[in-house]
């Protein structure tokens, strides 16, 4: 707790303050010059107080104004307050009640350290997993929310030491939500245990891609939801043509599962100590749930047995079915770089021309961007998978993009308009 503990009145008196600069605020009158400054200054503010908004939620709620205000719950209130979805809401009044526990977790928002998507992230996987909260906290400083996210997961699976029970919630709470939003348009929200939904990701991930690529050639340019919303709604009422997948270099239609697990732990039905068993892109499950997509013809099974597959080497420039397996395995299926799943293709890191071998631990997932552009400027990747960076090959230094770096147009040509730069498909609603 502060030793000097803000009034209210000093925060309504903020209000006042913010509410003036930000009126008088012309971006267009910021000289060049002092628009980063500004910039990170206007984003450091808005973690404060949206931290200090989020800290709020449980007092606002044991105050009990919502139910005068008509609402039919404490996040209703907020979410009507804040202009935020219900689900985005109640993650906030949860991290709020357990804030009061996570001392380091509060401290960093205090400072203006997290975001409320980064907070409630590291909130939750350390309340399952108190012994996570430093390094959940040392993720949210060096990486993206995506890693964040699958680091928190890992946290929350960890502490859920029986996944078969795990799994049996999961089927209990599966279920599909038709609504019409306030704009007229149909909603469908669907809810899968985890393996269930990497098989619906990866049938729907190649026709995403396909339409993507087909569209860009076309002279299309949308995001990439439209797209998706376009391929689930012809699959669900027949109207998908069925046809054999175009392929090229970038769009890999091929629907595949890849499931990483020690080979002890396929054979006794269980996980012990350290070993693993998880599907690429997805988190930890249970046993009984590879072994149930096993039957699967489109199931690829990387199973470990003492074997350190990153040292998997030939000689050929192609990668090796083995290899591209292991490599989805490692990366989940997503650019090493900035995270897009869309128009992937493999590059050697030094390069085959200088190396004369193909290793798994010298090849990387890039999207058609970040291939491009390690391409253009010469440069090699270093960092974690998942969290990688580029470095100059000449000075050794990390490599930032100048100011004036014009964006490629993606494969077929066009402007990027629609760049599938974010992780997921979808975001469900509340």
């Amino acid at each position: 707790m502060a030793s000097n503990p803000a009034t209210p009145q000093e925060v309504i008196d903020l209000l006042e303050n913010v509410h003036d600069v930000c009126g008088r605020l012309e971006p267009g009158n910021v000289p060049l010059h002092a628009a980063p400054q500004v910039f990170d200054a206007l984003a450091s503010a808005e973690r404060l107080v949206g931290g200090a908004v989020l800290r709020m939620a449980g007092r606002y709620e044991e105050a009990g104004e919502w139910k005068r205000n008509g609402a039919k719950s404490a996040e209703d209130d907020i979410a009507r307050k804040t202009g935020t979805p219900t689900g985005a809401a109640r993650k906030k009044l949860s991290t709020s009640k357990r804030l009061k526990k996570q001392q380091r977790t509060d401290e960093a928002i205090r400072n203006g350290d997290l975001s409320t998507e980064q907070a409630n992230e590291v909130s939750s996987g350390a309340d399952a997993s108190p012994e996570d909260e430093d390094d959940l906290l040392d993720t949210a400083k060096r990486h993206r929310l995506p890693e964040l996210r699958k680091r928190a997961a890992d946290a929350r699976a960890k502490a859920d030491r029986d996944r078969e029970a795990r799994r049996r919630r999961h089927q209990a709470l599966r279920g599909v939500r038709r609504w019409t939003d306030d704009d007229g348009m149909g909603n469908l929200c669907l809810r899968l245990p985890p393996e269930d939904m990497a098989e619906v990701d990866a049938a729907l991930k190649p026709r995403i891609d396909r339409a993507f690529a087909d569209a860009r050639q076309a002279g299309r340019f949308e995001p990439v939801e439209r797209y998706a919303a376009d391929v689930v709604r012809d699959l669900l009422t027949g109207a998908a043509d069925g046809g054999p997948a175009r392929r090229s270099q970038a769009v890999r239609p091929d629907k595949k599962v890849i499931a990483l697990i020690d080979l002890a732990a396929l054979n006794r039905g269980s996980i012990e100590g350290d070993e693993t068993c998880e599907i690429a892109g997805v988190g930890p499950v249970s046993v009984s749930a590879v072994r149930s997509l096993l039957a699967d013809a489109f199931l690829a099974v990387v199973i470990k047995d003492g074997i350190d597959i990153r040292h998997v080497t030939h000689l050929g420039r192609r990668v090796t079915a083995t290899q591209r397996t292991a490599l989805e395995a490692r990366s989940g299926g997503a650019c090493e770089v900035c995270g897009s799943r869309y128009l992937l293709d493999i590059d050697h890191n030094e390069g085959w021309t200088l190396t004369h071998e193909t290793r798994l631990d010298d090849l990387s997932w890039f999207c058609w961007h970040c291939h491009g552009t390690k391409t253009r400027h010469d440069l090699r990747v270093e960092g974690p998978v998942g969290a990688r960076w580029f470095v100059d090959r000449k000075t050794g230094q990390r490599w930032h993009p100048p100011p004036d770096e014009p964006r490629q147009p993606p494969p077929g040509g066009g402007h990027d308009d629609g760049d599938p730069s974010q992780t997921e498909l979808f975001t469900l609603a509340d």
